[in-house]
């Protein structure tokens, strides 16, 4: 058990799956699983507290899940260039007016 698990994480957790466990190590939490292959480690929680969205974390990315996982993933790194070039091409633009109107 990890002290300070005020919202009961790991036992959240084992009612996924029994095998999971949490170890600190300075200030990151890890989940860690007994069933695993080739080791415990499962994962490095990606948020400063351990909260629900941890337990949401490890639902999305457990194995049986990774061809779902990774399709979102890609599908929001797409969506994240789409609006990363728009806000180039907005600022292109704006940049190409001002040159125009100082001629």
């Amino acid at each position: 058990m990890i002290e300070g698990d005020i919202y009961y994480i790991e036992s959240r957790l084992q009612a996924i799956d029994p095998d999971y466990f949490l170890v600190r190590r300075g200030a990151k939490i890890e989940v860690h699983n007994r069933g695993q292959r080739g080791g415990t480690y499962a994962l490095t929680v990606p948020f400063d507290t351990l909260d629900a969205r941890t337990v949401e974390w490890v639902r999305r990315t457990r194995a049986e899940r990774a061809a779902d996982f990774l399709r979102e993933q890609a599908r929001e790194n797409a969506a994240a260039e789409r609006a990363r070039l728009s806000r180039l091409t907005a600022k292109s633009a704006h940049a190409v007016e001002r040159a125009l109107s100082a001629l």
